[in-house]
């Protein structure tokens, strides 16, 4: 069985994504679908030494915010 190994990138559309004063990186994602049957956003949050942090962070930086 063929496994997908490349990650699917959320649309910057759909990300609001903020740097808390602590460092903190807050990443919501807003659900997708018809508005009387969609599903709230979902909401993670990151800090330093998670294992997705870099990764939000370079999103972070994409979206073009600053640290």
């Amino acid at each position: 069985m063929a496994t997908n190994t490349q990650p699917i990138q959320i649309p910057d559309d759909r990300l609001s994504i903020e740097k808390r004063g602590d460092g903190a990186l807050v990443v919501r994602v807003q659900s997708e679908g018809p508005a009387d049957s969609r599903l709230p956003d979902a909401v993670f949050s990151f800090r330093c030494g998670d294992p997705q942090y870099t990764y939000w962070l370079s999103r972070f930086r994409a979206l073009g915010k600053r640290d």
